[in-house]
């Protein structure tokens, strides 16, 4: 799947506390086989100490954007010193929910969340979605 404006999750950003993307409407949920969100991701660093960093794909099933599930959990990058560089996928599933006797389309978006008591972790990355393989 080519990356385009439909199907950007982040756009290149950098951070140093932990950071939610926007919401993006999956209409009709993931097709049959799912779909992967890929996190490209550099200057991954750490001043001093010891902090990492978990990418995760939030869902929220209801259409009520603050009650977020983080159900897909991508392996911890941990920071140092050394300036990291790399790439990520994430694999999620999600399908529409009944709400209320209303079909709700779920709604996902790429979380950063920074832990540890190091100093001034930082890292720049973007996301977006691809189809997975069969």
């Amino acid at each position: 799947m080519p990356v385009d404006a439909l199907n950007v999750l982040q756009t290149s950003v950098t951070k140093t506390a932990s950071f939610s993307g926007a919401a993006l409407i999956l209409a009709g949920g993931t097709p049959r086989r799912g779909m992967k969100a890929r996190v490209i991701y550099s200057a991954a660093t750490n001043v001093s100490g010891a902090n990492a960093v978990v990418f995760s794909v939030d869902v929220c099933y209801d259409g009520v954007p603050t009650l977020w599930n983080v159900d897909f959990v991508a392996p911890v990058i941990n920071l140092s010193t050394t300036s990291q560089s790399g790439e990520i996928f994430i694999p999620f599933d999600v399908s529409p929910t009944m709400v209320a006797g209303v079909i709700t389309a779920p709604q996902i978006r790429l979380t950063a969340t920074f832990s540890g008591a190091g100093s001034t972790p930082t890292i720049t990355y973007q996301g977006d979605l691809s189809l997975t393989r069969p």
